[in-house]
């Protein structure tokens, strides 16, 4: 770096982007720069894609036992590396034997079936296997098309998927209050809205919303 770059606190501008990007662009080390729209963003989607209460296990424990084991099997955390780099990996995650695969001269992307470049950093999943690779801009979720903040993903029949859609693939999530539904006591509307009982009710007078109730009448007047 040179003297005039440090005087001016300022690195060599990123070869992607030029330094017009947020701060949340798909860089393959995928670091939301502090101070940035980029950072709050990073920060939003980390508390969307992965919200707390989707991990509060203590409750209802009993009734979340399979739940929290194929939570954890399916959680993983991606590794950035070169491709071919992590293809010498003995096993596969079922644990049978896996030839090294080191002396393939081109490699393509999960994501976008196109040619990962040998010079570029490219992410693997574990859980997928070191067969598949993905452009670090086509490590998203299969159903918000989001980017997997901090590389942390779910892999369930051989898809991507960020914390909240995949705890939706095996609970129904309250409208009402965002957080699972355990019970199997709930309400469920025809437009595919999952409510806890107790929730789908009127915000006003707290009378459940199966019996009309007069708050629609004052409202009107």
């Amino acid at each position: 770096m040179s003297l005039q770059a440090i005087a001016s606190g300022k690195g060599a501008a990123c070869l992607t982007c030029k330094g017009s990007c947020s701060g949340f662009q798909p860089h393959s080390w995928r670091r939301p720069v502090a101070g940035t729209a980029g950072s709050l963003y990073h920060h939003k989607q980390l508390i969307r894609q992965l919200p707390y209460y989707d991990q509060g296990w203590a409750v209802e424990l009993k009734a979340m036992a399979q739940f929290v084991k194929s939570y954890e099997e399916s959680l993983g955390v991606g590794d950035a590396a070169l491709p071919g780099e992590k293809c010498s990996a003995k096993t596969t995650t079922n644990g049978t034997a896996q030839p090294p695969l080191s002396n393939k001269s081109e490699y393509r992307c999960s994501g976008c079936g196109q040619l990962a470049a040998m010079d570029r950093p490219v992410v693997y999943a574990n859980r997928a296997g070191y067969t598949r690779l993905w452009h670090p801009s086509c490590f998203v979720c299969c159903e918000c098309g989001e980017a997997l903040v901090d590389l942390i993903y779910f892999w369930k029949e051989g898809v991507l998927l960020c914390g909240r859609h995949y705890c939706q693939s095996i609970r129904p999530r309250c409208l009402g209050c965002d957080e699972l539904i355990f019970s199997e006591m709930f309400h469920q509307e025809a437009n595919g809205h999952f409510w806890h009982k107790e929730h789908f009710c009127c915000w006003l007078c707290g009378q459940n919303l199966r019996v009309q109730c007069a708050c629609d009448k004052r409202q009107s007047k």
